[in-house]
């Protein structure tokens, strides 16, 4: 259930049978409490108004490093982030049509006079021109290291640089193409590896390490700069 929060903004409460206590998670749009499959709306309402100072002390620091971020992209000053680097736009408006590529060092965004300039085109173009790029990667990669997948999917996540399923369909999202080359090789690296063992147990992560040793290199990187690589475009 959802509902609307003077102080906190949205709240959305949720029963979890396997849960034993109340907790509380911060995202930057909404609250979420948690409890038991008994509790009820009034129990859960009173434990957030216990922790209402906590919850807001978080939501500042997500709100703030929500501006941080968004303060990193530099779209606005004409680059996209490609392969770790900042590399820079020419935007040519009321071309014959509209058309997205690499040149010389430079993205080259051509729009048609049919199309309405803006974040959303931008991004629309740039994850069409990444999906080229990302699938054969993988492939190679797959060649690298003797693996076998069905088939990959290139998305549009929020939240996950990829996935893999036991059927060995493997999902990559599209910014992937804005981390640097190593870190893109370590989320290929890492959802093959799940086609070998479907969790992270000791075993996965030693099969990723042998494979892949930069991996605590790549995961610092995705730590510190994985919030400006996942803004648009």
């Amino acid at each position: 259930m959802k509902h609307k929060d003077k102080l906190t903004g949205v709240v959305r409460f949720e029963r979890r049978r396997n849960q034993k206590h109340i907790r509380i998670r911060v995202k930057p749009n909404e609250v979420i409490v948690s409890g038991p499959s008994r509790v009820s709306d009034g129990e859960l309402q009173g434990f957030l108004d216990e922790k209402r100072d906590w919850v807001q002390e978080n939501l500042h620091k997500l709100n703030a490093r929500k501006e941080q971020v968004k303060s990193l992209n530099r779209f606005d000053e004409g680059f996209l982030l490609y392969d770790g680097e900042w590399v820079p736009v020419d935007i040519i408006q009321n071309a014959p049509q509209t058309r997205f590529e690499l040149e010389k060092g430079r993205f080259k965004i051509e729009i048609s006079k049919y199309e309405k300039p803006g974040v959303s085109l931008y991004t629309w173009l740039y994850s069409n021109w990444a999906v080229q790029h990302i699938g054969k990667r993988l492939i190679a990669k797959a060649k690298e290291f003797n693996f076998s997948f069905h088939k990959v999917t290139i998305r549009s996540q929020r939240t996950k640089w990829g996935s893999c399923s036991s059927k060995g369909n493997i999902n990559l999202n599209w910014r992937l193409i804005k981390c640097p080359r190593f870190v893109q090789d370590y989320i290929y690296v890492h959802e093959l590896c799940h086609l070998r063992h479907m969790n992270h147990s000791p075993e996965f992560w030693a099969l990723v390490d042998s494979l892949y040793p930069r991996r605590h290199e790549a995961e610092r990187w995705l730590k510190q700069n994985g919030p400006v690589a996942f803004q648009n475009p």
